[in-house]
């Protein structure tokens, strides 16, 4: 049985160079950037030794605290008591 190599049309696509991951990594952080920018003062919550998320300053503890349970609900984390 004869196989044949496929060779990529355009060249090799999937695959991204050294330059296109510092722009992508530079336009990620410039995103984040102007998000915080935008949301104003943060504040720190720890969830666990290797887990912290800012949340809004302006949310009250109440609404602070029904962030961290959902956070904690969703990925699964085990929080420190």
């Amino acid at each position: 049985m004869e196989t044949k190599k496929r060779a990529p049309q355009k060249g090799k696509e999937g695959a991204i160079n050294r330059s296109e991951r510092v722009r992508a990594n530079d336009l990620v952080s410039q995103m984040l950037e102007d998000h915080k920018k935008r949301i104003g003062e943060v504040v720190c919550v720890v969830i666990d030794s290797r887990t912290s998320i800012e949340l809004p300053a302006s949310l009250t503890p109440e609404e602070r605290n029904e962030h961290v349970q959902n956070y904690i609900k969703n990925i699964g984390v085990k929080p420190i008591k």
